[in-house]
């Protein structure tokens, strides 16, 4: 069973060319034994609908509680790529849709095709799944999300709600148990529906339509790669409003929606969209007056949640660019902006981040592949150097983390200019700067800013200079020496073309393990110190006897000496070892998690190494 490089063993991939096939042999079979649902599920996976059991046998076998197990964790997910649906492999996998056992929580459709009775079969499994079944064991009745769709919906979200919970708190098998037993409550539905490159035009949105509007528990629907115009999306908003209130992802990229399926997409934002978390309508030949009809309403006062809006290979230009700057001067929600691909020039960038500037949200942006040069670098300069970039009130950052400007015509000038505003940056540790023509005399202002980040934090965590195929040998040698100086850096991206490059590499390689050592101590150290120090620090009552033995019978400053040897490394500065002592030395103050510990140890640093450790789990 091919997998297509997907990771996760609950997902079936079934992947035909044909099943024109439609005959079947009926055969006998025990319902109880495992051997006989193993079997049809390997026919399933191949495409084999010829040699399944009648539908009426099969769907006896995918309701039997005692294949439930197996059944969920095979078809939870059921991804069907290049796959010719007619009505007998409709009925099929209809059976696994609606079984009560399988529980299919997403459907991913990818490049499938149908015929007219397929497709009417199919769709209308696909809206009746959202009728909660009656169990004859358990006594329970059934629920229609359709007849009542608020007590219906209460209850799935309700039991999802306390799985969630159930999950976080705890890993053992009694948790997981209680969680699968709560999943198991929910009535059945789609969580996650793609349906990606599958012809869908503006006509077929029509029954598309009656679909979404009976799945309550939809968070995800993917429609990309597809021919849905302005009038598929008014098509769909209706049953999207009426039916799928627990939407947050939503994603129409590489479809033809153009300004006016924007205008109308902004109108289902303002009335039924303030859940949706993430919108992606990018490569759908969006212009100026969409982008200033986006801009329009991500403002506070229609209390919209959007925080990931993706208008990447649109046709904004610097004109769209300054209706999104004008926007960020007031949206307090958005945290990741991608604009790359959109004719933006150094005008556009200029007004982007001047709208950034009292932006403190926003914490990734991609502008690549627009055209900016080293004008456009000094708006991102001065950015930088803002005093409200430089510096923040608490220990959260504030200002972009990530920048992405690879593919523009910045050179040497611009790569100096910019990193004259990394050299004071406090906030900015993901920077991406592949194919930006730089040379040698550009590779030497980045090694500065290496060197700075030796005594600046927060400074840059990951560096990516991909196809600068101009850079030579002795640039990346200054690279390897500016990292031995760096603590904080953690990932360097580059392509080494020339000869002897795995002696430079090995440097290079050699100095981002220490650092990765480096990080995870300024993690652990914290969390020793004060475990170990509230033994060793503790008071010692007289009647005990063992105040005169043992490491109690040294003074307190040796042991504590004793505790701050074990920052070998030296990642934490005097201040926060004395943090950690005194907390040692109370034993009242208590905290309920680890972060929680750490914030009080390392201060405004906290968030820095917050990152550091993410970069490194990643």
């Amino acid at each position: 069973m091919r997998n297509r490089g997907r990771r996760s063993s609950n997902v079936l991939c079934l992947n035909t060319k044909d099943t024109t096939d439609t005959t079947t042999v009926a055969r006998s079979f025990g319902t109880d034994d495992e051997r006989v649902v193993r079997r049809a599920i390997r026919q399933i996976s191949i495409g084999d609908f010829a040699h399944l059991p009648p539908l009426r046998d099969l769907k006896v076998l995918f309701n039997n509680p005692l294949h439930q197990q197996l059944l969920q964790h095979t078809y939870r997910t059921l991804y069907l790529d290049h796959l010719a649906i007619d009505e007998v492999t409709a009925r099929v996998l209809s059976v696994i849709l609606l079984s009560r056992q399988c529980k299919c929580r997403n459907l991913q459709l990818h490049r499938c095709s149908f015929t007219d009775s397929g497709r009417k079969v199919f769709f209308s499994a696909l809206s009746i799944m959202a009728e909660y079944p009656a169990d004859s064991h358990s006594g329970v009745s059934p629920i229609s999300a359709k007849s009542s769709p608020n007590v219906a919906l209460k209850m799935g979200l309700g039991a999802r709600h306390q799985m969630t919970l159930q999950s976080r708190r705890s890993s053992d098998s009694h948790a997981l148990a209680l969680c699968a037993g709560m999943d198991n409550m929910a009535p059945m539905g789609l969580y996650a529906l793609e349906l990606c490159q599958l012809g869908l035009t503006d006509k077929k949105c029509a029954w598309l339509g009656s679909v979404l509007e009976t799945q309550p528990y939809l968070q995800l629907l993917s429609l990309r790669d597809n021919h849905i115009g302005h009038m598929g999306i008014r098509r769909l908003i209706a049953p999207l409003a009426r039916g799928c209130r627990e939407l947050s992802v939503l994603d129409l990229s590489g479809n033809m929606l153009q300004s006016q399926g924007v205008r109308i997409l902004t109108q289902f934002l303002v009335t039924s969209g303030q859940g949706l978390e993430t919108l992606d309508i990018s490569s759908n030949g969006v212009t100026l007056t969409g982008a200033q009809d986006l801009a329009n309403v991500l403002v506070p006062e229609f209390n919209l949640s959007l925080k990931h809006l993706n208008l990447n290979m649109n046709q904004l230009e610097g004109g769209g660019c300054e209706a999104m700057g004008r926007m960020l001067l007031q949206n307090q929600t958005l945290e990741v902006l991608t604009l790359s691909q959109n004719n933006m020039f150094d005008n556009g960038c200029q007004a982007l981040f001047i709208g950034l500037e009292n932006n403190t949200t926003l914490l990734s942006l991609d502008i690549s592949g627009n055209f900016i040069s080293h004008i456009g670098a000094r708006s991102i300069q001065t950015y930088l150097q803002s005093s409200r970039s430089q510096t923040g009130t608490d220990s959260q950052q504030t200002g972009l983390q990530s920048l992405n400007i690879s593919a523009n015509s910045l050179g040497d000038e611009g790569i100096g200019v910019l990193c004259g505003g990394l050299r004071t940056n406090r906030h900015l540790i993901d920077l991406i700067a592949n194919n930006v023509d730089v040379t040698n005399n550009g590779m030497r202002h980045i090694c500065q800013v290496l060197k700075a980040g030796a005594v600046n934090t927060p400074s840059l965590l990951t560096l990516s200079l991909r196809h600068n195929y101009r850079l030579t040998r002795n640039s990346y040698a200054e690279l390897a020496e500016a990292s031995k100086a760096n603590r904080n850096i953690l990932r360097i991206a580059a392509d080494l073309q020339f000869e002897g490059w795995d002696e430079v590499w090995t440097k290079v390689e050699m100095i981002l393990i220490r650092n990765t050592v480096y990080a995870m101590e300024r993690y652990r150290v914290p969390l020793l110190m004060v475990a170990r120090g509230r033994i060793l620090l503790r008071k010692i009552t007289h009647n005990t006897g063992s105040s005169s033995t043992g490491i109690y019978s040294l003074p307190v400053e040796l042991r504590r000496m004793i505790l701050i040897a074990l920052d070998k490394h030296n990642v934490l500065n005097r201040i926060q070892h004395i943090c950690a002592l005194n907390i040692a030395c109370s034993p009242a103050k208590h905290f309920s998690t680890k972060q929680e510990l750490l914030a009080a140890v390392l201060g405004d640093d906290y968030a820095f190494v917050h990152e550091m450790v993410k970069t490194v789990h990643s």
